[in-house]
């Protein structure tokens, strides 16, 4: 159980209007499962919260061109895993497979992705996420023309950063407020990403 009660996510029948009801349903109907997480629920005190970073993350990851979705997600997975939050791993390890193809890729960019099967330009783009989530106010010039070497034009680099800053903020969320993993929702073996 999180440390804050979480909302219920469930409509009852005959039941007082809720102020989440819209914002729940719009999650629940993007959710695979159907179903609205953990990480949301928990912020059901306060309705607009929710409803700003849902839509947050609907900007940065429903359509992230530039990037693939498959690099959205690895940076998702990437900057989870160095901050060490194991519940956004694990759902972001969950999409990053899928959006791959290859879940033996995803778990090995969970465990170490300076260690895994991937291409240069994809591994450059995970070091720029990773070295914002560590160190943000170390950034020079010369981390975004890294990027411009390997072929990323300023919207991909800006969508980089939105999406690694997003992510830090989801992982402050989940980890602060002790937000427990839904049941059916295996744990993933992450490393830290340092």
């Amino acid at each position: 159980m999180s440390w804050i009660p979480l909302a219920d996510a469930r409509k009852t029948p005959g039941s007082t209007p809720d102020p989440l009801g819209p914002i729940y349903e719009r999650i629940a109907a993007r959710s695979k499962s159907g179903r609205v997480n953990h990480v949301w629920q928990v912020q059901g005190s306060d309705p607009s919260s929710v409803t700003a970073l849902f839509d947050l993350y609907r900007t940065l990851m429903d359509d992230p061109a530039p990037l693939t979705p498959a690099q959205a997600e690895l940076i998702a997975l990437v900057v989870s895993a160095t901050n060490g939050c194991g519940y956004c791993v694990a759902h972001a390890g969950a999409r990053a497979a899928a959006a791959l193809g290859d879940e033996p890729l995803a778990r090995a960019v969970a465990r170490d992705y300076r260690e895994a099967n991937l291409a240069a330009r994809d591994r450059v783009l995970l070091d720029a996420a990773v070295a914002l989530t560590c160190e943000p106010c170390e950034r020079k010039l010369e981390d975004v023309e890294r990027l411009r070497e390997y072929g990323f034009d300023d919207r991909a680099i800006l969508r980089m950063t939105g999406i690694a800053a997003f992510y830090n903020l989801m992982n402050r969320i989940a980890c602060g407020l002790g937000v427990p993993l839904e049941g059916g929702v295996p744990p993933w073996e992450f490393g830290a990403q340092r």
